[in-house]
């Protein structure tokens, strides 16, 4: 099987860390990485995987009508494009990494003819545009996977009726011994300025208001007006839209103005994602409605506890009170309560530790994912009309 990975942009985040990971693990097919020019391709390339350059294409949702048009023509124009491509290079199969890609895979799939899988790895618009959406996907995609089953309830229409699929993100699972966690910690504490004796939280992904880093902020002032020795890291950067680099800025404004400049850090974007949290404390997830929440498996794995919200695809990852602790959205009463139980509770950090990792191992294994995903791959191959089939029909008649 050749398998085209399509991406609709070169910029990464979880996202394409995802794909990245997928593409490593399977075993069965041949994986090409269709996307624009980028870090993403320049990643690939560095992993060994077969890529493909394509021309960018940038398009918003936007009330102004000219613009609108404008963006309608160029999304057509890409997708022919794609579609051209997709055919001269005799792959058998698309998988698009978002609702993006898959609507752009399935604008002229009368012309390439090949089974597309939208891969849903964020929340499905709804009103009047996810009505059109989900249409759309029941009429070009012949597998939906959903990284969670909110995810999977978002898409729900009876056009894709049969056509989705429950495939959780998976991790590499990578675990360090106790010297090289000592030496890491130690190791990124230094370069961060963060005193070793601190209890470090940590909030990791894209910097957005969805993402909610301020909840975090908030409940991190109430344990500094404790006296506690805390310290408070924020991992990543402002991407794809304007108002996430102003989100960055309100953040930082939040900071200077509770007076806590010199105890919390904004890191930027990190690839080390392991390793740091192999030197935090706790991780903190405060997303409005996370679609998975990879990252929490990522911290599981390096038996650091987690304290998420209740909701999204959060609920499939944590059992509360066994592998990590969970709170209502927006509550930072009760998010400040959680990271008090955990770091004041030697044996609650344990517990969880232990019952985190034991997940993170039994659960949620990067070749679990794969392994699913190809089966999915290799049931719409073999259907009659699928591509794969016509070609062992093909050869036999040679």
């Amino acid at each position: 099987m050749r398998i085209a990975f399509y991406n609709h942009t070169s910029t990464i985040s979880g996202a394409e860390i995802s794909l990245l990971l997928t593409a490593k693990h399977i075993t069965k097919a041949h994986p090409i990485l269709f996307a624009p020019e980028g870090d993403l391709l320049q990643r690939a390339r560095s992993q060994g995987l077969e890529v493909v350059a394509l021309p960018s294409f940038r398009a918003r949702m936007t009330r102004n009508p000219l613009l609108l048009v404008i963006y309608v023509i160029g999304m057509l124009w890409a997708g022919w494009r794609l579609a051209l491509l997709m055919k001269k290079s005799r792959v058998d199969l698309i998988h698009a990494n978002s609702i993006r890609a898959g609507i752009m895979a399935g604008l002229f799939r009368w012309y390439h003819r090949l089974p597309v899988v939208w891969h849903l790895r964020d929340m499905p618009p709804q009103g009047y545009i996810g009505m059109l959406v989900r249409k759309f996907a029941g009429s070009s995609a012949q597998a939906l996977i959903g990284i969670s089953e909110s995810v999977i309830q978002g898409i729900d229409h009876p056009s894709v009726a049969g056509r989705c699929h429950l495939v959780h993100n998976g991790v590499e699972l990578r675990s360090f011994n106790s010297e090289v966690r000592q030496v890491l910690r130690e190791t990124i504490r230094l370069e961060l300025r963060t005193p070793q004796e601190a209890r470090v939280l940590v909030i990791i992904g894209q910097i957005a208001p969805w993402k909610r880093q301020e909840d975090a902020i908030e409940a991190f002032a109430s344990l500094v007006r404790e006296e506690r020795n805390t310290v408070l890291w924020i991992v990543g950067e402002a991407k794809f839209r304007q108002e996430n680099e102003r989100y960055l800025d309100k953040l930082k404004e939040k900071v200077k103005s509770l007076n806590l400049e010199d105890k919390v850090m904004f890191t930027g974007f990190r690839e080390d994602v392991l390793e740091i949290c192999c030197a935090a404390d706790l991780l903190l997830l405060c997303s409005d409605n996370e679609p998975f929440g990879r990252v929490i498996i990522e911290a599981m794995s390096q038996g650091t506890p987690v304290v998420g919200t209740r909701g999204g695809g959060v609920q499939e990852i944590i059992q509360h009170g066994v592998s990590g602790l969970m709170y209502e959205i927006g509550n930072i009463e009760k998010l400040t309560h959680c990271i008090r139980q955990v770091l004041d509770d030697e044996i609650v950090w344990s517990t969880l530790s232990h019952n985190g990792q034991e997940q993170a191992k039994d659960r949620f294994s990067i070749v679990q994912t794969s392994q699913k995903i190809e089966l999915i791959y290799q049931q719409l191959l073999a259907r009659p009309g699928g591509k794969l089939l016509e070609h062992q029909r093909a050869r036999e008649m040679m």
